[in-house]
Parts: structure tokens; C-alpha cells; sequence
């Protein structure tokens, strides 16, 4: 299970989903299939089948780790809550956002409950929730969710993590979805400076913000000098 983690950790999910299936296999035999190191294990591949873009697969392992959690943890562990947010994500990942933020919320509820309102977890849910608002056109309410999520993991990580460069790039999306590409730009640079401190020239991040700060000069009628 642990060489099944760091291979996910390493975006060797291929690898990952072997080690988490032979773990699963074991846990099924010792403990049964209601137990809860056999929910661990469906989360784990419905993780790994999440990062190979498999999502219909991913969502039938994340409601059977869910099923069995309800069960042996009732309605109101964290561990339930990170499987109203898997499932989310999955749904997510295939566009329904409706259903994705029901999850969420779910998500959320809990973890206010049981961590209070400045956990990390807590932001986690208030990203997840501002990007899939922002995918059913609603910025207002997206900008609002990212900036609780901003505020909580500048305090608690302080302003040079990549989750919080993580947060600035989404702000940026969604200020460049209501055309406001000064502000935009605020927010990429932010990211940006972020991400090259935390994985330096070349890596998708930096890549990918950069062409955002590309498109933001070119709408407001700039060019772009390096």
C-alpha cells in the first residue's frame, strides 16, 4: 500500500493501481470486505484511476470506499468526508458539476464539524467548490470560495506554497473569465513567482501560467517581453 502511494506520489498510476490491487486482495482475505483498510484500498485506486483520467471507474471505487465508511464510521468522519470529496472530484472531471458540488458541500459540511473553520482541509473544500462553481459560469460566488480558501492557506502555510499558488492561479482564471485581465494578471504573477520557486523553469505549472500571463497582455492589447 505504501509502494503503492509514493508510485501515485511519483504520476505512476499504471504501477500505483498493481500495488493498491494486491494490497486490496490481502485486506480482502484477512479482514473481510466490509472492513475499513478495504475502503482505504478502493480510495487509493480510485485515486490512481482519477490521475489516468478513468473516471467512471474511479467514481465506482470512491462509492464503494463510501458505502463502507457510512458503515463503519457513520455519516460524520473525516474519512467520509474525503470521499464525498473524491467523488466530487470525479464528477468533477467529467463535468457534472450540479452533482460535484453537492459532494463538496457534503464535504465541507464535515469538515467544518470536525476540524473547525481554519483547517486546511476546510480550504481545500472551499477550492474544489470555487473552481466547479467557476465551471458553471458562476464568478461571483467562485471568487468568494477562493478567497476564504486564500486567506486559510496563507495562514497556515504561509505565501510561498504551491497550494497557495494554487489558489492564486484559479483566482486568475476566473478574473480572466469576467475579463478583468489586470487583476488577472496580479493574481498569475503571484502564482507564478510561486512555482518557480517551488519547481523552477520548465515544469507544466510554470508553463502554464506563463501562457496565461501570454494571453492576458495580448487581450489587453500588450506584447509580451520576456
Amino acid at each position: 500500500n505504501n509502494i503503492g502511494s509514493a508510485l501515485h506520489g511519483q504520476g505512476k498510476y499504471e504501477e500505483a493501481i498493481k500495488m493498491h490491487e494486491k494490497a486490496l486482495e490481502i485486506r480482502l482475505d484477512k479482514f473481510g470486505n466490509r472492513h475499513e483498510h478495504v475502503a482505504d484500498s478502493y480510495n487509493n485506486i480510485g485515486n490512481a484511476l482519477d490521475g489516468q483520467d478513468k473516471y467512471e471507474e474511479a467514481m465506482k471505487m470512491h462509492e464503494k470506499a463510501l458505502e463502507i465508511r457510512l458503515d463503519k464510521l457513520g455519516n460524520r468522519h473525516e474519512d467520509v468526508a474525503q470521499s464525498y470529496n473524491n467523488i466530487g472530484n470525479a464528477l468533477d472531471d467529467q463535468g457534472k458539476y450540479e452533482e460535484a458540488m453537492k459532494m463538496h458541500e457534503k464535504a465541507l459540511e464535515i469538515r467544518l464539524d470536525k476540524l473547525g473553520n481554519r483547517h486546511l482541509k476546510v480550504a481545500s473544500s472551499y477550492h474544489k467548490m470555487g473552481c466547479t462553481l467557476s465551471d458553471q459560469v458562476k464568478y461571483k460566488e467562485a471568487m468568494e470560495l477562493l478567497r476564504q480558501a486564500l486567506d486559510i492557506r496563507l495562514e497556515k502555510l504561509g505565501n510561498r506554497h504551491v497550494d497557495v499558488a494554487h489558489t492564486y492561479y484559479n483566482m486568475g482564471n476566473v478574473l480572466t473569465e469576467q475579463n478583468q485581465h489586470t487583476k488577472a494578471r496580479v493574481m498569475y504573477q503571484q502564482a507564478l513567482d510561486i512555482y518557480l520557486e517551488f519547481h523552477g523553469e520548465g515544469h507544466e505549472d510554470v508553463v502554464d501560467v506563463r501562457k496565461e500571463i501570454a494571453k492576458c497582455l495580448e487581450l489587453q492589447g500588450q506584447h509580451h517581453e520576456d
